[in-house]
């Protein structure tokens, strides 16, 4: 321990040569697997390691990002962890941009919220020959989402220490199935390299006006229905909305959503014959953004005005959001421009992702 608290504070001096400012992290958390279906029970083991180690980057960004947010900073963590130790899971590791939000708004707080997502890969997937045990993910390649609330301290002139609470999650939005998805809970413990003298001076927030907007968007995916090996079918989307913009990245936005899931027809237990209209569906959907510079976040809520979903009976029900008609969205978007943004997200039916969406959005004047 005391060979690594020597380490931080060559690497917080080092630093302070460079103008291209980092702060080195370490985080270690204790997790365990949140038992939210039987077939997760399975894989339970008690409790177990995260380790993280990465670099945060205060000073990267662009101006608008500072404008609005000079307290907040970004940062990359490698991620790994032997899970469970169940043979059926294997380990994991992963890499994970993150964002860390300062919780008051022109003061600094000793209390943020970090925000991460990534790419994550699973040792031992679902496999019918290899591994029929694991059923709770169906693929190698994840999204890890990562979020926590964390209460920071200064312990010596170059570290800083970190306590907090959060949740991992891996997820690859029904790409494969199996993917009722692996959910970790843990508290955490973070040493962070940083010289007390380094901090600036915070200036008080630019405040950004958002403008108001129509946009139109198309969105691609694919989903399975059964298992692996399974077939494949396309989801394409068309979107059209009215963005409500409010200041420092603030959004409400409206829309319409159009959908062509390929699979419905192969959804076979229906109630009443089924027709070539009902290859569509149609959703009103609102969503929640908040934009921190290049990057923004989004979650809402939708409404299905034609689907067959509800005709559904049998088990073909929970592929096909168990018989209902609320929808929801989560995702991220990549601004390339004011006006075009990237965007990927996940439509789900309530505690299941029905597919990953893959698109571009288009702001008109």
């Amino acid at each position: 321990m005391y060979i690594f608290f020597v380490a931080l504070s060559f690497l917080t001096f080092a630093q302070e040569e460079k103008k291209f400012l980092y702060h080195f992290e370490f985080n270690y958390k204790g997790a365990f697997l949140m038992p939210h279906s039987g077939a997760v029970k399975s894989l339970m083991n008690g409790t177990f390691p995260i380790y993280e180690i990465g670099a945060e980057f205060p000073n990267l960004g662009n101006d608008k990002f500072h404008n609005n947010f000079p307290l907040n900073s970004w940062g990359v963590m490698f991620n790994f962890s032997p899970l469970t130790k169940n043979e059926n899971l294997g380990f994991g590791f992963g890499i994970l941009p993150y964002l860390n939000i300062n919780l008051l708004k022109n003061k600094e707080s000793n209390w943020t919220f970090r925000l991460a997502s990534g790419i994550g890969y699973i040792e031992k997937p679902f496999n019918n020959i290899t591994n029929p045990k694991n059923m709770v993910i169906g693929s190698y390649i994840n999204n890890i989402t990562d979020f926590a609330f964390q209460y920071k301290k200064r312990i010596t002139q170059g570290l800083v220490t970190k306590l907090g609470v959060g949740l991992q999650h891996f997820s690859n939005g029904a790409f494969i199935r199996p993917n009722l998805g692996i959910n970790l809970p843990y508290l955490s413990v973070c040493l962070k390299a940083q010289k007390k003298d380094n901090k600036t001076q915070v200036k008080k927030p630019k405040v950004t006006e958002e403008n108001n907007a129509f946009f139109l968007s198309s969105f691609y995916g694919t989903k399975t229905l059964t298992f692996s090996p399974a077939d494949r079918y396309d989801v394409f989307q068309i979107s059209g909305g009215y963005s409500l913009g409010f200041t420092r990245g603030d959004f409400i936005h409206i829309q319409t959503d159009i959908i062509f899931d390929k699979s419905l027809p192969y959804l076979k237990e229906y109630n009443y014959e089924f027709k070539s209209f009902d290859n569509v569906i149609l959703g009103i959907f609102s969503s929640y953004e908040k934009k921190f510079g290049q990057i923004g976040t989004l979650i809402g809520l939708g409404v299905y005005l034609h689907s067959p979903y509800e005709a559904l009976v049998g088990s073909y029900r929970s592929f096909a959001n168990k018989g209902g008609f609320l929808y929801n969205r989560i995702g991220i978007k990549y601004y390339i421009t004011e006006k075009i943004c990237a965007q990927v997200s996940v439509r789900t039916h309530l505690d299941a992702a029905d597919n990953a969406e893959f698109g571009i959005a288009y702001k008109l004047k």
